[in-house]
């Protein structure tokens, strides 16, 4: 299995292994609450939600990035020539945005604020912008 395409997916599909159900059962959830938030009526607020959810993103890719060596039974000290660190800066960078993508949905619907009433209805303390 040198450093053949198939080899990096096997060694990949066996490090994934035990995540493969957990994560398709996450990503059914995300997929059913991004189509909530896509059919909502009125305009929501990006902004708060989008921010927050990058900040975790690039905490948890800085974090995750870190222990990345630990999870391959390596340490931070042998790591070896640009070729190492590049590949553990991508991977914490990617798992980063992954984190960020799939934090974004629950937490809009969570700052579920309407930047406008519903035409025809009257504001109520929910429909108030903060």
């Amino acid at each position: 299995m040198a450093f053949s395409l198939m080899g990096i997916i096997a060694v990949l599909l066996e490090f994934l292994r035990p995540f493969l159900l957990p994560l398709a059962a996450l990503l059914l959830v995300e997929l059913v609450l991004l189509g909530v938030l896509v059919t909502q009526r009125h305009a929501l607020r990006l902004r708060p939600a989008a921010r927050l959810s990058a900040g975790v993103g690039v905490a948890s890719g800085a974090l995750l990035a870190l222990m990345l060596p630990a999870w391959t039974g390596a340490g931070l000290g042998q790591l070896n020539g640009v070729l190492d660190y590049a590949s553990l800066i991508a991977a914490g960078v990617g798992l980063g945005v992954a984190v960020a993508c799939l934090l974004y949905p629950p937490l809009q619907l969570l700052f579920r604020l309407p930047v406008t009433a519903p035409v025809g209805r009257p504001r109520t303390l929910g429909s108030v912008p903060r």
